[in-house]
């Protein structure tokens, strides 16, 4: 399943790079999101942990940063955790600032969640939506009213 949102950041395109590209922001912007661990330099390759609350539980996520080019596009993949998806950061130049897009491909990981994403994928998918344009609401507050600069 497959969702997306956008959101317009009144800072320049390197600056919305260098905070939201890195993860160790995410406990900023991410609800659930804590305990973010980053192996190493962050580059292409690297692997990213992190703890996740949700549905009432905490998850242990493990992730591989599987495309970096800065400072237009991540993408980073869970290796590990209770449901696979991929995520993909897009920054584009806008007359007021600059475009981010997040992007999340999840996919099932039993074949209940296989059944709940064919039956109510219109629905979940809008969920998705929803929950994205809120997450990136908090990144646009995060950068724009703390001065990041």
């Amino acid at each position: 399943m497959r969702a997306s949102a956008e959101v317009v950041v009144e800072r320049p395109l390197r600056v919305v790079w260098t905070w939201a590209a890195d993860p160790r922001n995410w406990v900023n912007w991410l609800e659930g999101v804590h305990d973010v661990r980053i192996e190493g330099r962050l580059q292409q390759g690297s692997r990213i942990s992190s703890r996740y609350d949700y549905g009432g539980q905490t998850h242990e996520f493990v992730y591989e940063v599987v495309e970096r080019d800065a400072p237009r596009r991540q993408v980073v993949r869970a290796l590990s955790g209770p449901f696979p998806f991929e995520s993909s950061l897009e920054l584009g130049e806008h007359t007021r600032g600059t475009r981010v897009r997040q992007t999340v491909d999840a996919g099932p990981d039993s074949t209940f969640t296989r059944v709940l994403f064919a039956v109510g994928g219109p629905l979940l998918r809008r969920s998705m939506r929803y929950r994205m344009r809120i997450q990136l609401e908090r990144l646009k507050a995060a950068i724009e009213l703390t001065g990041v600069r």
